[in-house]
């Protein structure tokens, strides 16, 4: 049920849903909310390229190769390939996961399940590209366990929201069932029926939001003339500018919170059921001949609904709950608050579905802007034109990865600067499995005694000085991502003898360059674009639009 429910609340797309199951198979830990936007936000999706890309900034290591298509089944698995789907033309990326004499094992992306193929047949099906993996020593996601934790959390969230209503209904009936007995028989059966109707409506209001979604494809093309779409898309699909979808969804809910708040036992409850559930009869003669006659395809979750108020008519008419009441016997507070019940789900669906068909497109245009915004080609465009340094600070700072590597970094920051820690990890993860980066760190401290940022630069100088790149990526570690930077305790840790005397000199040459570059905040980066006609790096300040986590679409190996 929760694999259900996750796929229709928030579906993958082809690639990242592959990415999610290939990492899963290599037990490398990488969140799926990670790789959903990563692979999303790539300049190249949804090619191969930006799977690649994504799984080697993560530690990843993989290679695509084109070969022939009967040797497809000697790649060593994992690995990911490509299909021709069944129901279209479409290559969709798949993984396979194991091979033996007879078949493959793959992952099928228009069922969303594990299957398996004879050799020959996946064969005939594959583009004879595939990607080979293998898992670096530091793969994964550096802050794997909170986004873990705010995923559970926002997922616990939506089981509560989607399961609350059916749980005090079910407590409800099990309660009146005890206390009446058979007399309660008929009541419980048509709140299971009106139960599994609201169910219905929200899909066929789900589907109004995202017809596209996995889970509403496979239960609404079950079939040659199955058309989902062709019924609620069409002219008769709305009445006075309301979908019905909207009105079986409100009339459902509505019945439900009748039977939820005023009992299941009140005569006058189940005698406004009965009229409403007589009243909604009709609409079922109408949409099957709708259907039938004139679209000619038929609507699942339609069906499912028809069949409901089918069910609930014959339930009315067996407890003759018609005539349990006297409509002017009702009093008028009843009556408002029945039609409260009826309007407030309508009212809701009418305002929140065009707010979140609002939201979705706004993802989409987010999501566009950003692969925009990683296109190598716009960021070289865009660099050139901010600030470029007079003075390059050859020997200051402190020095990681390779000084003769194709890209480079200088990061100006404070030791005390929150900014600053936040881009420390992102910064620390160009460097992972990138023999190419070259990182330079300078600070804004003076050598001054009053200036309570000169202990730690200091502190931090001297242990670079020691020349050992692990050491110095550790204490940056132990000083950036402390839930508190206290430098006593971080002294302790690192002890020096004498060292710190000597890192005055270099701290003054840091102010003296950081007061000639006009540095005005922290952190301030600045990136190397190395020119075709000369082999000197001339470094541009990051543009305001990026960050140093947009650095590894154009890092790259």
């Amino acid at each position: 049920m929760q694999h259900f429910l996750t796929r229709l609340l928030e579906p993958k797309t082809n690639g990242p849903q592959i990415a999610i199951l290939l990492t899963s198979i290599l037990k490398v830990k990488i969140s799926a909310s990670t790789l959903t936007r990563e692979i999303e936000q790539h300049p190249d999706y949804p090619s191969l390229l930006s799977i690649s890309d994504v799984l080697n900034n993560f530690g990843v290591e993989n290679i695509g190769i084109r070969l022939e298509k009967s040797k497809v089944a000697e790649v060593p698995v994992p690995f990911i390939t490509q299909i021709k789907g069944l129901r279209s033309s479409e290559k969709l990326f798949t993984v396979v996961n194991a091979i033996d004499n007879i078949h493959i094992h793959f992952f099928d992306p228009e069922t969303h399940k594990w299957s398996k193929l004879l050799k020959e047949d996946f064969i005939k099906r594959t583009s004879g590209v595939a990607m080979m993996v293998e898992v670096g020593d530091n793969a994964g996601e550096s802050d794997y366990q909170t986004i873990i934790r705010k995923e559970y959390r926002k997922v616990v969230i939506q089981m509560l929201n989607i399961f609350c209503i059916p749980v005090l209904l079910l407590l409800s009936v099990v309660v009146s069932l005890f206390k009446y007995g058979g007399y309660m028989l008929l009541p419980a059966v048509f709140t299971g029926f009106t139960l599994v109707g609201a169910i219905a409506g929200v899909l066929l209001l789900w589907y109004e939001f995202d017809q596209y979604n996995p889970i509403l494809q496979q239960i609404c093309s079950a079939g040659k003339k199955i058309n989902c779409s062709a019924i609620l898309q069409s002219t008769a699909s709305k009445i006075a500018g309301i979908s019905w979808s909207s009105i079986g969804f409100s009339y459902f809910v509505g019945t439900l919170l009748l039977l939820l708040f005023g009992g299941l036992n009140t005569p006058a409850i189940l005698f406004i059921t009965a009229w409403m559930a007589m009243g909604a009869s009709p609409y079922v003669i109408f949409s099957v001949y709708y259907q039938w006659r004139i679209a000619k395809q038929w609507c699942i979750l339609c069906l499912v609904v028809q069949g409901v108020l089918i069910s609930q008519l014959s339930i009315v008419l067996a407890g003759n709950w018609q005539n349990l009441s006297d409509l002017s016997a009702l009093e008028s507070g009843f009556i408002i608050s029945c039609l409260t019940a009826f309007l407030i789900p309508l009212l809701v669906t009418n305002s929140v579905l065009p707010a979140m068909k609002k939201a979705k497109e706004s993802n989409y245009h987010y999501t566009e802007l950003q692969k925009l915004k990683h296109n190598a080609q716009i960021f070289g465009a865009l660099l050139q034109k901010q600030k470029v340094l007079s003075e390059t600070p050859t020997g200051l700072g402190i020095s990681l990865g390779n000084v003769n590597g194709t890209y480079k970094l200088i990061k100006v920051c404070n030791p005390y600067c929150g900014p600053c820690a936040k881009a420390h990890l992102p910064v620390e993860e160009l460097l992972q499995g990138n023999p190419e980066v070259h990182i330079q760190i300078l600070f804004t401290a003076t050598s001054e005694e009053w200036d309570f940022k000169a202990p730690p630069v200091r502190h931090l100088l001297a242990i670079a000085e020691k020349n050992d790149e692990q050491v110095v990526k550790n204490a940056l570690g132990d000083w950036y991502l402390a839930e508190k930077r206290d430098y006593e305790t971080f002294a302790a840790k690192y002890p020096m003898n004498g060292e710190l005397k000597r890192q005055d000199e270099k701290v003054d040459a840091m102010t003296n360059w950081c007061l000639k570059t006009g540095i005005d905040f922290t952190p301030t980066f600045f990136v190397s674009v190395r020119s075709e006609d000369s082999e000197k790096d001339q470094y541009f300040q990051l543009p305001d639009i990026y960050s140093v986590k947009d650095l590894k679409y154009f890092f790259s190996v």
